[in-house]
C-alpha cells in the first residue's frame, strides 16, 4: 500500500532518522578496514555475522559525525583510529544482540505503528504535511529505497523498544523519596572563627637568603619554555587550481557529458493521482478487482475521480487529497506504474493497475518536462568543476612527490625549488603550540618535536593540515630551557612564599584552637584570646545564603556531635582565609513533599538513573552469555 512508503518521526525519532541517513551515506571506510579476501567478516555474534564492509560504513558514519560536531576545530591527528573502530565494533556487536534479544521476546513494530511514525519525520514534510516529492528526493539522495529505510528504522524503534522497556522498569519507592529529602533538607547549628590570611601575609616579609633558597630548590619552575623556530613549504589545492587551464572544447566536451547524465537523471515528472484498492488480507484479488470495476464504471459515467478516491481509496494520505500523489518521477513505484501513466494523456483514467500496493486506477494531472541549461548557462560552473578534478589528481601527486624529495633532501630548498614552493619560517613556540593557524595545528606541533626532527635534523613527514592543505617542516632553531635569572622571577618567588607561610601560621593557629576547644575551653574565651569573633547560623541549610559554599560543605561532612556536646573542623576558603567550625546540633529534613509534582519529578530522574545503570547490567549480561567471536586482520 502507498502509506507503507511513508516515514515518519516523533521528537527522538528525528535523530534516528538522521543517523540513518548517515549510515547510509557512509560508502568508504578507514584503510585498515579493507576486507580480508580470505574473511568479509569481522566479527560473529550467536553465528550472525558482522561484515568488514559494514563496520567500514560504521566507522566512516562516526567519524562523520566527530568531524560535523567539532567543525573547524576538527584535526584527524586527534582520532584515534583504532579505538574508534574498537567502539564501533563494540556498538554493532550491542546491536546485534539486543535485536537478536527482541526477536527472541517475540518483539516486532506493526506495519501501522511504523507507517505513523514515518508521516511525521521533519525531513520529509512542507508546511507541516508530509510531502511525497520531498520523501522521494531524501530517499533517493541517500541511495536508499523505501523497504531499505523501513527495515533499518524498524530495527532502531526495537532497540529504543528495549531500552525503555529495561530502564522504565526501575522505580523509587515514596520511602527512598521521603529518607533522600530528608537529607537534602536537613540542617545544622553551626559558627565558626574566621582567620584571616590578608593580616598573616601582611606581616610576613622572606628574607633574601630564604628567596634565594627557594629559587634553588624550586629551579624547575622558573625555567623558560623550550621553544622551536621552524621552516616549512605549503601546498595548498587552491593554488594549483587558479594555475590549471581548460580549453573551450574541453568544456564543450564536458557540457555534452553533463547533459547526457542530467537527461538520465532528470527525467519528465508527472502529477499523478491514484485510487488504490488493496488486495491482501484486507481483500482478496477477486473483490478488489469487482471494486475496481465498479470505480472505473462510474468514472467512466462521468463521476469525479477525486471524490470517488477520498471514498474509495484504501490509502488514507492521498485520498484526503482527493487522490493526488504529487509530482513522481519514473522508476519509484515500479515498472507497471510507470508504463500506465507513460500512455495516459492529461485528464486520461487508466484501467486498473496491479502494482505491488494493490489495483491502481491511475490519472495524470499535469506534466512537467525535464529542462537541460545551455552551454553558456553552465559554462562557469563546468570550468570550475574541471578544475576541481584536475586539481584534485594534481594535489595528489604533487603531495606524493613532496613528501618522497622532503624525505630523500638534506634541507627544504630541493622540495621548494622543484615545486615551485617558497620556504616559510614560523615564530618562535613551544610544546603548548603557537598563536597562527600553522603553530597552533597539533600535526604541526607534534611534528616539530618529534624525535628525529628535533634531534637529527630530518625533514618531517608530510603533513596534513586540511584536505586541501598540505605541508612538511623542518627546525630551524631549537631553544632549550634555561632558568630564569633571579631578578626576573623574585616577586613570584616573595608571594609563594608568603603565600606558604601564611597558610602553614593559619593552618597551626587553626589547629591549635581546635585542640582548646576539644579541652573544653570556653568557647568564648577561646575567641576573645584569639581576637577573633564566632559568625553563627542556626539551622543552615545545605546551600544557605550568605556562608561560603566551602565552608558549609565541610560542615555537612562533620559526624554528628553527641547530645549538648560539639564537634569541631577547619577547612581553607578559595581566598586563603582558614575557618575553625563548631557544628553543635543536626536538625532532621522534613522527610515528607508537599509538592506531588516535585516528588515525582525527584523520582522520575532517580529512577531514570538506576534505568540506565540497569541497562547497562543487562547488555553486560547478553555478552556473557553470547557466543562472540571477533576475528583477527589476517584471518
Amino acid at each position: 500500500m502507498l502509506q507503507t512508503m511513508r516515514e515518519k518521526s516523533k521528537s527522538w525519532v528525528t535523530f534516528v532518522v538522521v543517523g540513518v541517513i548517515a549510515f547510509m551515506m557512509a560508502i568508504t571506510g578507514l584503510e585498515s578496514l579493507a576486507p580480508n579476501p580470505n574473511n568479509s567478516d569481522v566479527a560473529k555474534v550467536n553465528g550472525e555475522e558482522i561484515s568488514r564492509y559494514k563496520l567500514s560504513q560504521s566507522v566512516d558514519q562516526q567519524r562523520r559525525a566527530i568531524i560535523q560536531q567539532m567543525g573547524e576545530r576538527f584535526d584527524p591527528s586527534l582520532v584515534d583510529d583504532k579505538l574508534l573502530q574498537e567502539n564501533v565494533l563494540n556498538s554493532l556487536i550491542e546491536r546485534a544482540l539486543l535485536l537478536q534479544a527482541a526477536k527472541s521476546g517475540k518483539m516486532d513494530v506493526s506495519d501501522f505503528s511504523l507507517d505513523q511514525l514515518i508521516l511525521s519525520i521533519p525531513e520529509f514534510q512542507q508546511d507541516g504535511q508530509f510531502n511525497q516529492e520531498q520523501f522521494q528526493m531524501v530517499l533517493r539522495s541517500v541511495g536508499m529505497t523505501p523497504l531499505q529505510f523501513r527495515s533499518v528504522l524498524r530495527e532502531d524503534i526495537l532497540m529504543n523498544q528495549m531500552q525503555s522497556g529495561i530502564a522504565g522498569s526501575e522505580f523509587v519507592t515514596a520511602a527512598e523519596i521521603q529518607k533522600l529529602n530528608s537529607l537534602e533538607r536537613q540542617t545544622r547549628d553551626i559558627a565558626w572563627l574566621t582567620l584571616e590570611a590578608d593580616k598573616v601575609r601582611d606581616n610576613i616579609q622572606p628574607s633574601e637568603e630564604e628567596i634565594n633558597a627557594y629559587y634553588e630548590t624550586h629551579s624547575e619552575r622558573f625555567m623558560t619554555e623550550e621553544q622551536v623556530v621552524i621552516q616549512y613549504v605549503e601546498m595548498k589545492k587552491a593554488d594549483l587550481k587558479s594555475d590549471i587551464e581548460i580549453s573551450d572544447q574541453e568544456l564543450r566536451d564536458e557540457y555534452h557529458h553533463y547533459t547526457d547524465q542530467l537527461k538520465e537523471t532528470n527525467r519528465d515528472k508527472q502529477q499523478v493521482s491514484t485510487i488504490l484498492i488493496e488486495t491482501g488480507d484486507k481483500r482478496d484479488h477477486a473483490a478488489a478487482e469487482e471494486r475496481a470495476a465498479e470505480i472505473a464504471a462510474r468514472l467512466a459515467a462521468g463521476e469525479s475521480f477525486a471524490e470517488l478516491a477520498k471514498t474509495y481509496s484504501d490509502d488514507p494520505i492521498t485520498a484526503d487529497k482527493g487522490g493526488d500523489m504529487g509530482m513522481v518521477e519514473d522508476g519509484f513505484f515500479g515498472i507497471a506504474f510507470d508504463d500506465a501513466i507513460s500512455t495516459l494523456e492529461i485528464g486520461e483514467v487508466s484501467k486498473p493497475v496491479e502494482t505491488e500496493f494493490g489495483l491502481q486506477i491511475l490519472t495524470v494531472t499535469a506534466r512537467e518536462k525535464a529542462t537541460v541549461p545551455t552551454f553558456d548557462e553552465v559554462k562557469a560552473q563546468l570550468l570550475s568543476d574541471l578544475q576541481a578534478q584536475e586539481a584534485n589528481v594534481l594535489f595528489l601527486d604533487q603531495s606524493r612527490l613532496l613528501a618522497d624529495i622532503s624525505f630523500e633532501a638534506s634541507d627544504l630548498t630541493q622540495p621548494a625549488e622543484q615545486l615551485g614552493l617558497d620556504i616559510k619560517v614560523s615564530e618562535p613556540f613551544g610544546r603548548q603550540g603557537g598563536t597562527d593557524e600553522i603553530t597552533s595545528n597539533p600535526r604541526v606541533i607534534s611534528e616539530s618535536f618529534n624525535e628525529e626532527v628535533l634531534d637529527l635534523g630530518a625533514n618531517s613527514e608530510l603533513i596534513e593540515i586540511s584536505p586541501e592543505e598540505v605541508l612538511v617542516l623542518r627546525v630551524k632553531d631549537h631553544r632549550q630551557p634555561e632558568q630564569k635569572p633571579l631578578e626576573q622571577v623574585h616577586d613570584s618567588i616573595v608571594q609563594s612564599l608568603k603565600a606558604e607561610k601564611t597558610r602553614d601560621q593559619l593552618q597551626k593557629q587553626a589547629e591549635q584552637l581546635i585542640a582548646q576547644l576539644q579541652e573544653g575551653v570556653d568557647s568564648k574565651k577561646v575567641a576573645s584570646d584569639a581576637g577573633l569573633e564566632w559568625s553563627e547560623s542556626d539551622k543552615a541549610a545545605r546551600n544557605q545564603p550568605g556562608v561560603a559554599r566551602q565552608l558549609l560543605t565541610a560542615a555537612f561532612k562533620m559526624p554528628h556531635p553527641a547530645e549538648g556536646e560539639q564537634v569541631f573542623d577547619r577547612t581553607e576558603l578559595p581566598g586563603g582565609d582558614t575557618v575553625v567550625i563548631a557544628l553543635s546540633q543536626v536538625h532532621a529534613g522534613e522527610a515528607a513533599i508537599d509538592d506531588v509534582a516535585q516528588a515525582r519529578m525527584m523520582a522520575s530522574y532517580i529512577a531514570a538513573g538506576n534505568g540506565r545503570v540497569l541497562f547497562g547490567q543487562y547488555v553486560r549480561s547478553l555478552k556473557d552469555d553470547a557466543k562472540i567471536k571477533i576475528y583477527d586482520e589476517d584471518e
